[in-house]
């Protein structure tokens, strides 16, 4: 039972958004009467507050599970009096998905702000930086949870905005450069998915996802919705980092402080993929539209164009960003399978590995910010035998590599053997053509080797080059955020049950499209 101050049936839906955000306006407050004004406080009083305020949202989330799991989704809707039967009504519910995906933005917004602790202690305005990161988080679990187009992409634009200026935060010129680039095309990305959903309203005279998704159910299917599939992709698939929508990922990733890139990587393009998916499965049926042929062809070029782009990179951050291009390939793969085996094991999958996924790549990059940050360069070249100077940081980097590889104990092993399966296991139907999409994925898989194996010779196996001769251990605060990310890997590797059975769940909601949209129209129900 969830205990009654933690656990509001009327706000579950809603709480894990306000509670980042008042954590934002708290830190705010508190740096305008200047309780931060010394700066041993400024480097960390923000920090710690940020901390405390992602742990209650965990708390909260894993309570709001708690009652999704037990009594099914949970819904809020504005106004609050119930007495509503707009169909633009405000509406927000959480499934399954919705609480894993908002249980990994919060865990790695906390495991973030523990490392910025030490990576961040000598930056000038940190109050805003820890702000920015909070209100990034709540937006995206506002994303995860929107039931109509409105606050979706109210939420979704609330994420970019915040997510440009922390690219940008140190005010470099390549940070300023790729803040621009990176805001360019989110805003190209932006206006597709507005004009898409400008076209949908036109058509179904609503924003909210149940009443639009049953309206273009009941009609005999109108000649734009393909193009609105297409659209509506390809706007997502800019923030989601998918090919050719993902130039912008190889600049922002290497210039933003490390933990924003572990954020980039590991969460804020997975909001991308969540709105290629929810809106496709929801809006748009299998009979109706193949758009899942879409998004297999959008995988394979994805992961194939990723891998080529990381074989010839030099700088480790860049060839890091380049690998999550790739990742982003495996992911969409997944679920694209499931309406082809019509079954949820690709959904299954794809949410399993976006949890294994988001703490590798957060881990990797929080490495290859201490390697940044103890020898100020991210050349690969220049970091030979780091692993000589810096052990335990370079054990972690190590577990993040080998899990990337899919390599046992790691759970990087499970992730990659189960999305192939899911491809073979839709590529068995008559008819279809996945095999065909499934042999890409596994030449692909082979094919990442050659830079995750040259990562590891660098960092382990080289003698230590005159760069890295003074490098200085990484602080307590840094160690202790790899090390968390780092233990989850080695977990889930030995043990993985427990993990994909939330997973499963996960997957099972968002393959259970008709109990989303009745949850949703229910809710605007007087």
């Amino acid at each position: 039972m969830q205990p009654d101050f933690l656990y509001i049936p009327e706000l579950a839906a809603v709480i894990p958004v306000v509670i980042p955000v008042a954590t934002a306006i708290l830190i705010a407050i508190l740096s305008e009467i200047h309780l931060f004004a010394r700066k041993k406080r400024a480097a960390t009083m923000p920090a710690i507050i940020a901390i405390l305020g992602f742990a209650l949202t965990f708390i909260y989330v894993y309570y709001l599970g708690i009652a999704v799991w037990t009594g099914g989704l949970q819904t809020f809707t504005w106004p609050l009096d119930a007495s509503h039967t707009e169909p633009c009504s405000v509406v927000m519910i959480a499934d399954q998905f919705s609480v894993l995906l908002m249980g990994i933005f919060t865990v790695l917004g906390f495991v973030v702000s523990v490392y910025s602790i030490g990576y961040m202690k000598n930056d000038t305005g940190l109050p805003r930086y820890y702000m920015l990161l909070l209100i990034m988080v709540g937006a995206m679990n506002g994303v995860v949870v929107s039931g109509d187009l409105f606050t979706l992409f109210l939420f979704y634009e609330t994420m970019s905005i915040c997510s440009f200026i922390l690219v940008a935060f140190r005010r470099t010129w390549e940070g300023l450069e790729a803040s621009i680039k990176y805001l360019m095309m989110s805003a190209i990305g932006s206006t597709l998915v507005l004009l898409s959903a400008s076209y949908l309203y036109g058509l179904t005279g609503t924003l909210n996802l149940g009443v639009m998704a049953t309206a273009i159910r009941a009609g005999s299917g109108h000649p734009l919705i393909p193009i609105l599939v297409a659209l509506m992709t390809a706007g997502f698939g800019v923030k989601g980092a998918i090919v050719p929508f993902a130039a912008w990922l190889a600049d922002a990733h290497p210039a933003a402080p490390s933990g924003i890139s572990a954020m980039l990587s590991g969460v804020v393009i997975k909001v991308g993929i969540y709105g290629i998916v929810r809106m496709n499965a929801v809006l748009f049926p299998f009979e109706m539209v193949n758009w899942p042929l879409l998004l297999a062809i959008f995988a394979a070029v994805t992961m194939t164009a990723g891998n080529f782009y990381a074989l010839t990179q030099t700088d480790l951050k860049r060839m890091l960003a380049y690998s999550s291009i790739t990742q982003i390939g495996f992911i969409l793969f997944a679920f694209a399978a499931t309406p082809y085996a019509g079954t949820a094991f690709g959904y299954e999958t794809g949410a399993f590995y976006v949890v294994v996924h988001a703490f590798t790549k957060g881990l990797l990059f929080l490495c290859a910010g201490a390697f940044l940050h103890a020898v100020g360069t991210r050349d690969l070249d220049a970091l030979q035998g780091i692993g000589k100077k810096m052990p335990l940081t370079s054990a972690f980097f190590a577990i993040g590599v080998l899990s990337l590889m899919g390599m046992p104990p790691f759970a990087g092993f499970y992730a990659k053997l189960l999305i192939l399966a899911a491809g073979v296991d839709a590529g068995l139907v008559i008819g279809s053509p996945y095999l065909l999409f499934t042999l890409v994925a596994v030449f692909n898989a082979l094919l990442a080797l050659g830079y995750y194996l040259r990562m590891l010779n660098v960092v382990w196996l080289k003698d230590p080059t005159e760069n890295v001769e003074n490098a200085h251990r990484s602080s307590t605060s840094m160690l202790c955020a790899m090390a968390l990310l780092a233990i989850a890997l080695v977990v889930i590797g030995v043990y993985p049950a427990p993990v994909y059975s939330i997973a499963e769940a996960a997957g099972s909601a968002l393959f259970q499209v008709e109990a989303f949209i009745t949850g949703i129209t229910g809710a605007l129900s007087p």
